[in-house]
């Protein structure tokens, strides 16, 4: 998403202090405008190759925002400050403007959209002509060590993925335990049920924070058919949570509910009705046939 947001920035004219050369509007040799909201003369200032971390705010001409990375978890965004014999037309304004700020400067993008198709536009912007783009440089690292930060980042995620595999065959084996004694009975004074319908056991409770619409969360899962307790998708075996933002859609509704009644760190069965599952149609592939109640085992690995 965040690649696709560089291409449409923007920014909005704001009094800047310090250095009277970063004062009002400035322009690039692109074309590209952008103003100081804050400067810090002292901080470090990107030579070519190196890398960028920088958190950002996507605004609407209202200066409503649409989008902030401090917000959305995972990774702060980076990205390598480019030459200027390397810059071209199709650079686009992030890429353009990021490299001339220092640590800890500020600045809004600005970019006219009013000719971009609706199509290209952020959800919600269709109608708008101009993108604001609210930018700051948290830190700048030699092309080294961003190469070094990387590798640790894959082996620490290598780790983490082989450590959830090692537990698969110990998730299935109770999962199973768990439908067996769903399909006689003997759970069903333990279920709980939200307000559409989906039931659900917490089977160990977490300490962490509560998942709620707008919270970016991680699941692991299992999940298996409630009619005979196949299992048409896992995430343990792949070492890899799914992430998504709750609430919005993203995955079917009764992941939405289910997991909205859950806490960082819980591990508990869901049992979702067809209709909030995959309802008369079932799954193309035909994994989930029509009409099927599905069992999700499910464990809250991440709430941000």
């Amino acid at each position: 998403m965040l690649q696709r947001l560089f291409l449409l920035l923007a920014g909005l004219s704001l009094v800047a202090c310090g250095d009277d050369s970063k004062s009002g509007l400035q322009t690039t040799d692109l074309g590209n405008r952008y103003t100081y909201v804050n400067t810090n003369d002292d901080g470090q200032l990107a030579n070519s190759g190196d890398y960028i971390y920088f958190h950002a705010q996507l605004k609407n001409e209202g200066d409503s925002v649409v989008y902030d990375t401090r917000d959305a978890g995972g990774d702060t965004p980076v990205i390598q400050a480019l030459s200027d014999t390397i810059v071209n037309e199709n650079t686009g304004p992030v890429e353009d403007i990021v490299r001339k700020l220092r640590v800890g400067e500020r600045a809004v993008i600005r970019t006219n959209i009013s000719e971009y198709p609706p199509q290209a536009k952020p959800p919600g912007m269709q109608n708008d002509t101009v993108l604001l783009y609210d930018v700051e440089v948290t830190e700048i690292v030699p092309q080294e060590e961003y190469s070094a930060r990387q590798e640790a980042l894959r082996a620490e995620q290598e780790a983490k993925a082989n450590k959830i595999r090692g537990r698969e065959e110990e998730v299935l084996e109770f999962t199973q335990q768990v439908y067996d004694d769903y399909k006689a009975g003997s759970l069903d004074d333990e279920l709980q049920s939200t307000d559409n319908g989906v039931r659900y056991i917490i089977h160990e409770e977490g300490t962490g924070p509560e998942a709620q619409p707008g919270s970016s969360v991680v699941v692991q899962y299992v999940g298996r058919l409630s009619e005979n307790g196949e299992i048409f998708d896992q995430s343990f075996e792949r070492g890899m949570g799914i992430p998504f933002p709750l609430g919005a859609g993203r995955v079917i509704p009764g992941w939405d509910e289910g997991i909205d009644a859950l806490q960082q760190g819980d591990r508990a069965t869901l049992i979702i009705p067809s209709e909030l599952g995959y309802g008369a149609q079932g799954t193309p592939n035909g994994s989930i046939p029509p009409n099927s109640e599905l069992i999700f085992y499910v464990e809250l690995e991440e709430v941000k």
